[in-house]
């Protein structure tokens, strides 16, 4: 529990919602936690769908700001004495007054992008995985989600833990020229930006964990008219580095593959 606290508090505004659940009940405990990726069908009531077709209803009167086809992670809770956890609706409420946070990466500034020296890395990440999903997974109608852990600044309060986070964006870029007829393999690259002011120097000595669902249609749709073909894996590489501050100088490769198929 107190790893699940820190997540909320380390992640503040960053990310999070994937179709799959993580049961944190008793034994003997009718009352049900998880965790959801999932995406907003309805905004009054809040509505959120999972991969299975499940529905998740939240009461909470308050969401007033939900986005309609937008990804969000958070965690809720039910009865199962009340109701089953295999209903196709389920009413909940979210856990310890926590909210949904919204994990679509900006498309205009994360991608998928067409390959370019503008997106590549100027830093590295902690990892390609975490303690929630260790490997990245796709969602639905060829969203994929990709977990990371990366190096930041705690800062002495909220607004300027923003200010900090906000710094980081996390470009997913591809690279279609030299795509053989027939190939099968789609090959993404996870490139970890940061913006700080020129000459501003800053020490990140602590990782949070981050998530975000990048929508792959514009890059299966490149892939697809070089090779001919949609592809079978798609390979998700990256620079990690576990040292303090995450540079690129002594980084390693990272990679994760996840299985494509068409819906």
């Amino acid at each position: 529990m107190k790893q699940m606290k820190f997540l909320l508090v380390a992640l503040m505004a960053v990310v999070m919602s994937v179709s799959v659940t993580s049961c944190m009940n008793g034994e003997n405990n009718p009352i049900y936690t998880g965790l959801a990726v999932a995406e907003c069908v309805g905004t009054y009531p809040a509505t959120f769908a999972v991969s299975n077709n499940q529905k998740l209803v939240v009461k909470d009167a308050t969401l007033l700001d939900l986005k309609y086809g937008t990804t969000y992670m958070f965690y809720y809770q039910f009865n199962t004495e009340e109701q089953s956890a295999s209903a196709a609706s389920i009413t909940v409420t979210l856990y310890q007054g926590s909210a949904p946070v919204a994990i679509d990466a900006d498309y205009d500034d994360e991608g998928p992008k067409s390959n370019s020296p503008d997106y590549e890395a100027d830093a590295a990440l902690y990892s390609l995985g975490t303690s929630l999903f260790p490997s990245s997974f796709l969602l639905y109608n060829k969203k994929l989600l990709v977990p990371f852990g990366y190096w930041v600044k705690v800062e002495e309060n909220t607004d300027k833990q923003k200010e900090e986070l906000n710094k980081h964006s996390f470009v997913l870029t591809y690279d279609v020229t030299n795509i053989a007829s027939g190939a099968k393999t789609l090959e993404l690259t996870l490139n970890h930006k940061i913006s700080d002011a020129e000459g501003e120097k800053v020490t990140r000595d602590r990782w949070a964990e981050g998530y975000k669902v990048y929508d792959l249609t514009t890059a299966i749709t490149a892939f697809s008219e070089k090779s001919g073909t949609v592809p079978t894996t798609i390979k998700i590489k990256t620079k990690l580095n576990t040292s303090t501050g995450g540079s690129l100088e002594g980084a390693i490769d990272g990679t994760n593959e996840v299985t494509y198929t068409t819906e």
